[in-house]
This record gives structure tokens, C-alpha cells and sequence, in this order.
């Protein structure tokens, strides 16, 4: 890598963390976070690589200065990881549920913002669209929608967004960019820019407070309610079993460079599913993410009922699939299912090697 695309790469992380415009309420300038006046900045300068990027790219939209605050006193990375996997906690729907719900979606509209937003310049999540998609999901409808593969964006001059409803705004809510030709985009212009500002990007059920931002010594533990017990002591047995044939296939879409989004598939053989019976079948699946030291990442409990056709004709196959942000690196992948009917069961381990982002073919 040249200087002078380090340089660049650098100053684009710092832009968003010392520079960017405010763009959501609780975007501010640092509050009194350290004693120091310079306090904030060199803690930032002394974050880890993937520490940095998860402030800077991730957390950036949604990120309270309380958590901020937080995030920067912390020493370790263990503390840093702690405080991750409470941040997307605190913002689950169900806090008891196994399903990561505000992560995955929050995760999905980063990698669609990416593919669908970007620009030679800005990654999709960066721009005004990208971010609103991020923060807001898929708009209601949209008017003067261009193709920037056919050079059609000169024709609409401005595309209007319509959501139904936004927390912090109200109801019908239309929300317009205008596009530029010197930035080939289309941008907030002011007065929409200032309404979006009044938005509140977090979900209503945890509210973010001082007392609850995750500083806690140690890990804290989430009060997970295991479903499928019976495939969890499977898992845990790291016994492999067979009398249920399973695979898997792992699919990667670049979302920032601290993460990736990891859409797993798997597929059980059936051989009671075939074209001239119809015959109805769903397998539980307990599947588990963890890191070669053992330390667990992701926990899903799902149901495998999807008819898939098999390479061959006269047969087909149960399949499932999830999505689970990960951070660039190994992982060992952990699937257990069992037939209600026979008890036969299967178990499969295996390895995931996730890509970093700059592998994963995105420049910017």
C-alpha cells in the first residue's frame, strides 16, 4: 500500500469521528468525556485497528455520547468485545430471544447500502441514502427514482422519499435529496437535513442510559432461552453424528471493514421428501458461532421446512438459512438437528475463514 493511499484511508476514518457534519439528534460534538481537553482524541488514536473501524463505521449512525464516552475508557480488547455484544443487546426487540433482529437488519442495509449507494468516492452506507437507508430501513415509495447504470440520474433532479412513519418526526413523512453533478449523487439539501436531524435512530424498548451502557467488569451474561436443549448438549459434546446428513455453504457481502456479514446456508438430506409424496417435514437446528478460544459469538435456534431440489431429480432436501455479522477471522461453526420422528440425529463442525473487507473486492 502507497503513503499515499494510507493517507487517505486514514483520513477517511477520522473524517466521520472529528469532521462530519451532525446528521442524526444525538450526533453532538464530544460532551465532557475526559478531564483532558484532548482527552477524547488521543483515545480515539490509541483505539486497536478493528476498534477504530467499529466506532468510526459501524457504531457512528446510532452510537450515544454515553456509549462513546464508554467505548474510549475502555483498556482491553476483551472489554471492547464485552461492550459490543451488550451495545446490539441493549437494542434487541426481545432481549430473552436468540434472535439478533436490530443487528442482522441493521447489517443487511449496510451491505445493500454498500451495493446499491455507492460512488467512486463515498461506500454506499456513507452517503445521504445509504445512511437513511441504514438508519431508517426501505422507504414506502419513492418518486424520481434514477439508474445510475444508464446515466439517467440528470433526468430526476430530485427523488423524494415517503416513510409512513419515522420515531422522533411523525407520520408521512417525505424526506428529499437533490442531485448534484460535481458529486454525481444525490445529497440532503438543508432544510430536509434539519428534519432528519429530529429523528430517533434507536429502538424504543431498551432505551440507552448512563446506567445500562455496559461498563461492567467482566462478562456479562444475556438470558438466553435455549429452545432446543437437547441439539445445545450436542453441540456442547462436540460429538460428530451422521444418522441426519447435513452441509453447509457460507456466502460473505462486504458491510464495513470491522465486520462482515455472513449469510450461512444449510442443507439436510431428506429421503422421505420426493416429488410423488407429499410429505411434510421440519427439523429444529441449534447452530453456534464461536472463536478457536471457545469464546461464543452467535447462538441461533431455527427450523429447516424449505423443500430444496437436490441434484438429483427424484429427490429433495430441507434447507434453512441465517445471517450473522462477524468480524474478519476464524470461527468454528457448529450445527445440530435431529429427526422428532426417529431421533436420528446429525451434527456438523466446521470452519469459516471470514474475509476482510478490502478482500471481499471494496475500495472504499
Amino acid at each position: 500500500m502507497s503513503f499515499f493511499h494510507f493517507t487517505m484511508r486514514v483520513a477517511l476514518l477520522l473524517f466521520p469521528l472529528f469532521c462530519a457534519d451532525p446528521f442524526l439528534a444525538q450526533e453532538k460534538p464530544p460532551h465532557a468525556c475526559f478531564e483532558q481537553p484532548n482527552g477524547a482524541e488521543e483515545a480515539i488514536h490509541r483505539l486497536p485497528e478493528r476498534a477504530h473501524y467499529w466506532l468510526a463505521e459501524d457504531a457512528i449512525y446510532i452510537i450515544t455520547q454515553e456509549e462513546r464516552c464508554a467505548f474510549l475508557h475502555l483498556n482491553a480488547d476483551e472489554e471492547r468485545e464485552h461492550f459490543i455484544e451488550q451495545f446490539w443487546y441493549r437494542r434487541s426487540v426481545d432481549p430473552i430471544s436468540l434472535d439478533y433482529d436490530f443487528e442482522n437488519e441493521f447489517y443487511r442495509r449496510v451491505v445493500f447500502a454498500n451495493e446499491k449507494y455507492g460512488s467512486k468516492l463515498l461506500a454506499g452506507r456513507n452517503t445521504d441514502r445509504g445512511r437513511l437507508y441504514v438508519i431508517f430501513g426501505q422507504p414506502e415509495s419513492v418518486d424520481g427514482n434514477s439508474d445510475r447504470s444508464t446515466g439517467a440520474a440528470a433526468a430526476h433532479s430530485i427523488e423524494t422519499w415517503h416513510y409512513r412513519y419515522i420515531k422522533g418526526i411523525g407520520e408521512n413523512v417525505q424526506i428529499h435529496f437533490e442531485y448534484i453533478t460535481r458529486y454525481d449523487d444525490y445529497v440532503l439539501p438543508d432544510a430536509d437535513r434539519n428534519l432528519v436531524g429530529q429523528a430517533g435512530p434507536n429502538p424504543d424498548p431498551f432505551p440507552v442510559t448512563p446506567e445500562n451502557t455496559g461498563l461492567r467488569v467482566g462478562r456479562p451474561e444475556r438470558p438466553y432461552e435455549i429452545k432446543f436443549k437437547d441439539l445445545e448438549a450436542l453441540v456442547v459434546s462436540r460429538m460428530v453424528r451422521d444418522q441426519v446428513k447435513l452441509s453447509d455453504r457460507v456466502e460473505f457481502a462486504a458491510a464495513t471493514h470491522a465486520t462482515t456479514l455472513a449469510r450461512i446456508h444449510i442443507q439436510i438430506h431428506c429421503e422421505a421428501c420426493t416429488h410423488d409424496a407429499q410429505v411434510s417435514v421440519a427439523y429444529p437446528l441449534f447452530v453456534r458461532v464461536s472463536k478457536p478460544s471457545g469464546w461464543v459469538v452467535h447462538t441461533s435456534e431455527l427450523t429447516a421446512n424449505t423443500p430444496a431440489h437436490d441434484r438429483s431429480d427424484s429427490e429433495l432436501s430441507i434447507s434453512a438459512h441465517f445471517d450473522v455479522p462477524l468480524a474478519p477471522g476464524t470461527y468454528q461453526l457448529a450445527i445440530a438437528t435431529k429427526n422428532a420422528t426417529t431421533g436420528d440425529a446429525g451434527v456438523l463442525l466446521t470452519q469459516i475463514d471470514v474475509p476482510t473487507y478490502e478482500s471481499l473486492g471494496t475500495k472504499n
